[in-house]
Order: structure tokens, then sequence, then C-alpha cells
């Protein structure tokens, strides 16, 4: 006669909360798998807490609370660890929100355990997902990365109307028709495979955490295609006749030297700039760190660079360059200053020095398309420009393509090539125009048929 197996014995915490976890068997499931849960008992209230995972009754020891091996090949005991290892992360957390709750002092049962871990940790949909990251990545002062993800799941909300993804339905399938839904939009190719980009970055993280069953690549069957856009670097006569144009003192002048103090700091991005300090300015170098990466950077000051640093110093100590100023009323301009030093208030204040970049920075851009057309140029300068002109220069002077990604803060240099497509063609154009001109001699005839070379 066979053992019967007991109950999973319900973890106690001190104040009466138990914790189980256990498959959700009903009679009316038509699969032969069922969905793993968490009960909270307490206070004679019950509260339910569901994961993404559905099991075999024999891939779950009922006694030890945990998903057990029923096959032994790598796939499945992959699949087992994963379930184990989410498991321990909610029960973690449940028992830190009981903790949380009793030091309240306010009444609690087990469905208040539950209504709040759903709110906070509710880690099993798309949209919580992505809010979680939002705001870790404002937490962090990344407020462009998290513009990012933001208007991807504007995007992906637009797809599923009503409906709210679990992150164990994103499938090949449905990734396919999020895909195809952005294309009927009338999205480019590359914004459609941003959006895709970004929506795998928050899936993966979730994987890592162990909020999405690991084993499964909704991805992986997605093709992620990209089109060759118009390339920005500038040639050295543009170069010139911008940096000596006359210009009165004013915006016009302003926007012209941060174009130019991108492209003599090696392409510095228009949001290192904007948070550039002066004491960021050691004697002879300028030290700073990439917003987007945390690198550490150190550019020499060259003198045309030790001119604009020095024309802005007055005015915008303590920063370094006038990007980040709002109108003083006295028909100046100041840097908007950070007095509170209370957490919240400090958050609120990077929110607000993230809105007047990009106010500042839609304005400074005004002013290059302004100059553009002073100047008579055939296409508006942006800030990019000053970059992708710094690569596509170093690249025509021979410097070693590692060389040009490292002084560009690129972690691969596949991303640098990017930037150099474009020279790297005319450059292949005029040696084949040297491999082809057999027809030239010294003297300037063309050799007769058949003569040999």
């Amino acid at each position: 006669m066979g053992v019967k197996k007991k109950k999973t014995p319900p973890r106690t915490k001190p104040g009466g909360t138990s914790v189980r976890a256990m498959l959700n068997v009903r009679k009316d499931t038509t699969s032969d798998r069922y969905t793993l849960v968490i009960q909270i008992l307490r206070a004679r209230r019950r509260g339910v807490i569901f994961t993404p995972f559905k099991l075999l009754p024999e891939e779950f020891d009922p006694v030890k609370g945990r998903a057990v091996h029923s096959h032994k090949n790598k796939e499945h005991r992959r699949f087992v660890n994963n379930v184990n290892r989410y498991l321990r992360h909610q029960l973690h957390e449940i028992d830190r929100i009981v903790s949380e709750l009793e030091r309240g002092g306010e009444p609690f049962d087990g469905r208040d355990v539950a209504g709040t871990f759903r709110r906070r940790y509710d880690n099993r949909y798309v949209h919580t997902v992505f809010c979680r990251q939002i705001e870790e990545l404002l937490r962090q002062g990344r407020h462009g990365t998290a513009g990012t993800y933001r208007s991807t799941l504007t995007a992906f909300g637009r797809f599923a109307g009503n409906r709210h993804y679990q992150l164990c339905e994103l499938d090949e399938l449905t990734v396919m028709e999020f895909r195809n839904f952005l294309v009927r939009e009338g999205l480019k190719v590359n914004t459609v495979t941003f959006y895709l980009c970004k929506l795998r970055a928050v899936y993966n993280r979730a994987v890592r955490e162990g909020f999405a069953p690991r084993g499964m690549d909704p991805f992986g069957g997605v093709a992620f295609r990209t089109e060759k856009t118009r390339k920005l670097a500038v040639d050295d006569t543009v170069l010139r006749r911008v940096a000596g144009a006359d210009l009165p003192r004013g915006p016009l002048a302003v926007a012209r030297d941060l174009f130019l103090f991108s492209f003599y700091c090696r392409g510095m991005s228009f949001v290192d700039m904007a948070y550039l300090r002066q004491e960021n300015i050691e004697g002879e170098v300028i030290r700073y760190r990439r917003r987007k990466t945390g690198q550490l950077f150190t550019v020499r000051i060259i003198p045309p660079l030790r001119a604009i640093l020095d024309r802005y110093r007055e005015i915008c100590s303590p920063l370094a360059l006038p990007i980040l100023m709002v109108r003083d009323g006295h028909g100046g301009f100041c840097p908007v200053e950070f007095t509170c030093a209370d957490p919240a208030g400090q958050r609120r204040h990077e929110e607000e020095l993230y809105r007047r970049f990009l106010y500042n920075r839609s304005e400074f851009l005004h002013h290059l398309r302004r100059l553009s057309r002073l100047l008579g140029l055939e296409r508006n300068l942006t800030f990019n420009m000053a970059r992708h002109t710094w690569a596509s220069r170093a690249r025509r002077e021979g410097i070693p393509m590692s060389i040009i990604s490292e002084g560009l803060g690129h972690t691969s240099e596949k991303t640098t090539r990017i930037y150099l497509d474009e020279l790297e063609a005319r450059r292949i154009d005029e040696a084949n125009d040297i491999v082809t001109s057999f027809w030239e001699v010294p003297d300037g005839k063309k050799p007769s048929a058949g003569t040999e070379r």
C-alpha cells in the first residue's frame, strides 16, 4: 500500500500569517497541467497570487512546496530551476510585505497581503514590468531611456487594446503580430525595429530577474530589419564655413559653439554636454561619465575648445555650457540649481532638469536650422552630425576602427561601422576608379588591342 504524501506545511510567520505554494487543482481544468499559485492565510482570510507557470502533478512536491524534476533532460531541469528561483523570489517579497504591514500597526488579512503584492510586485504582465523598469530608470536619472521605454509601452498598449498580456503569453506569434500591427500603422522599418528591440530588452531583463520563464525566446524567429539611412557626416568645406562664419552674439552663435564643441570633444553627445559642469574641467582635460553607459571619458582640451569654455565660464557656472538654463527675468539666463536635500525633492529637480533639457535641445536645433539656411547649406545641421563627422574624418585620416570606436564610447565596432558605411563605400569607389583605369598609360595614349601591360 502506497504512502500518501502530506500536504505542504505552510510557512507561518509571527503574527499568524501562513504562506504556501500549491497547484491550483480545479475540476473544470481541461488540461492535465495546473497553475502554480501561492496561497496566503491570515485572520481567516485567504489571498492567492497566481504565477505564470503550469505544472503536471508529478512536477510538484506538495511537501516541500517546490517544483521537482520529472524528466532527466537538461531543458526540463532548466525549467524546474527557473520555477523554483521564481518561487523563492516571490516568497521573499511576500515576507517583506507582511513585515511592512505588521510594522504599520493596522490589522490586515491574507487578501490585503495579496493585494499589496499585486500592486507592487505583480510582474506577470507586460504593462507591469514595463512600468517597474521605467520607474527604476527614472530613479537612476536615466530619463532618456525611460522615455524610449514609455513610447514602446504606448505602442504595445495600442496593439493590446483591452487585453492584458502576461509575459508567458509573449511567443513568436504574438511578437510577429505586434510587428505587423506597427507596420500597418505606417511606421518606418527602423522605428518598428526600435520598438521590438526595446520590448526584447524589457523581456530579457524580466527573464534574468525570474519574472518570465527561461528557455522561451519569443524573439528568436523574428527578423530585426534595419534600413540604411542617409549618413549625417558633413565634409570639410561645411565645417570650415560653420567655424568661420561671422556671427553676432546671440542664439545662432551659441548653437554654433555647441555644434563645434561636440566635434572638438570627439563627438560628445548633447545630453553629456548639457550636464557637463565646471568641476569636470581639470587643467588641460575634461573628465566626465557618459550618461548613457556610465563610461569615464577623458578629453584633452585643444585651443578652439578652450576658447568656447572660456566664453561661457562666468555666465554658466557651475555648469560648463549654456544648455540647462532658464530666463532670469532680466533678459538673461541662469542655470537650474538644486537646493532641496530631500530625496523626493531631488527627484523632482532631476525631472525638471530633464524637461528643461528637452525644451532647450529643441530650441538649439531650431537655431541650427536657421544657421544652416543662413550659410546656404544643403542639409540642416544637427548635433548628431558633429559626432558622425568626427568619426568620418578620423576614418579618412587612417585612424584604426578600434580607436574610433573607443573615442566614440561604442561597446562594439559594429555600431561604429554604422557611422562609417557611407565613407567606406566612397573610398571603395575611389579605389575602383584606380584599379579599373587600365587604359591609362604614362604618355597619355591608349594601348592598342592585344598589347600586354
